[in-house]
Formats: structure tokens, C-alpha cells, sequence
């Protein structure tokens, strides 16, 4: 079995980085590896020679003397990336679907939800008791037909109308926090006056 100095994770420009601590007495492995969301960045390995630039996932660098310029990088088998950083990478939180995002649309002018919408509710319901969610958004939202002071209003009611039904379906009403903003950031940009459907909303956000 391969023998590597002590193991070093932090993020860096979207990347996770898996490397070795200073201690010289072993080799050094840093392998690229992508983040969550599947985006890779790059990070730079700098010796007291020169410098390579790891812009791949799955490449890594084994730098053996500080004194001597790292080799050029080449893919890192999985096996041995399990090998060598599994226990650390076991141990870094799952960040992906830390946030879910529902939207729900509304009848014109009315805090009635469209046929489509009141169905998803029960899939809202379902993720926020299956996550145990004690953060939940509820933005409230309206196309730019009207006065800005009654859509502020429409907003708010459609925002608590969700709230309601989430609290009347066994939510902690603690766990819901409510915001509405009119027509004020509309979802699709019109003209004043533009009726637009997806406009119409409430966001619901889980994390």
C-alpha cells in the first residue's frame, strides 16, 4: 500500500481539493476532484521549482521534493483515490438538494391557485416533513397589472395563503417565514400591464 503524508480538504474556486499537509517525509498527492453541482474549477500546485495547474477532475499530482518542479498532472485511478481520501471524503456533508425550490402559480387577480399547482402542494408537504425542514420561504409575488400598493397586498395574501394551508396540514408555523414584494420582481419581464401568468406566484423554498 502507497504511503502519503497526512491529508489537508478545503474548497477552492468550485473544486474540492484533497492534498497533504507540509510534512515532507512522505509523498504528496492533490487530486482535482469536481464539487457537488459537477462544476470543476482549477487550483495550481507550486513547488519551490515551478508550478503545475490542475484543470481537470479525476487528474491529480504526486509531488515527491519541494525542491524539484511538480510533474505534469495525469489522471488519478478512482480505486486510489478511495484508497487515500476515502474516510475524508465520507466525512464531508452532502450539499447537494440543499435547497428545493417550488413554484406555484395563481388564477389572475385572486389568491386562487391554478388547477397544477394545487396538486403540487402535496409534493411541497411531502419534502418539508420528509427533510424535517425548519426552514421554510414562503415569497410571495404578482404580474405587473395595477398599483404597486395593491399588488404588495395580493402578494402578501397569496404568500399566506400557502403558509395557512401548510400550517393547517400539520407544519410548525415557526418553521415558515414569509415575504411578498408585489410586482417587483417579476419571474418574466413585461411591460407594465402585461398579464403574465408565470408572474403570478408564490415561491416556496425548503432547505
Amino acid at each position: 500500500m502507497k504511503r502519503w503524508s497526512s491529508l489537508v480538504v478545503g474548497w477552492i474556486v468550485f473544486c474540492f481539493l484533497t492534498g497533504c499537509a507540509t510534512h515532507r517525509t512522505k509523498r504528496d498527492l492533490i487530486v482535482l476532484l469536481p464539487d457537488p453541482d459537477g462544476k470543476v474549477g482549477a487550483i495550481t500546485v507550486t513547488t519551490n521549482a515551478d508550478s503545475q495547474i490542475i484543470d481537470k477532475p479525476g487528474y491529480g499530482i504526486v509531488v515527491e521534493d519541494p525542491n524539484k518542479a511538480p510533474a505534469a498532472p495525469k489522471p488519478i485511478h478512482e480505486n486510489e483515490i478511495k484508497e487515500v481520501f476515502g474516510q475524508a471524503l465520507s466525512a464531508q456533508p452532502d450539499l447537494s438538494n440543499r435547497f428545493l425550490l417550488f413554484i406555484l402559480y395563481f388564477e389572475n387577480d385572486t389568491t386562487k391557485l391554478t388547477p397544477e399547482s394545487k396538486a403540487l402542494l402535496s409534493e411541497v408537504l411531502k419534502n418539508i416533513k420528509s427533510r424535517k425542514s425548519n426552514e421554510v420561504y414562503i415569497v410571495g409575488h404578482t404580474d405587473l397589472v395595477g398599483r404597486e400598493a395593491y399588488n404588495i397586498d395580493l402578494s402578501s395574501k397569496r404568500a399566506k395563503h400557502v403558509r395557512d394551508w401548510l400550517i393547517s396540514n400539520s407544519i410548525t408555523p415557526g418553521a415558515l417565514f414569509v415575504s411578498y414584494y408585489g410586482k417587483s420582481r417579476p419571474l418574466v419581464s413585461t411591460k407594465d400591464e402585461v398579464p403574465e401568468p408565470r408572474n403570478r406566484r408564490v415561491e416556496v423554498i425548503v432547505r
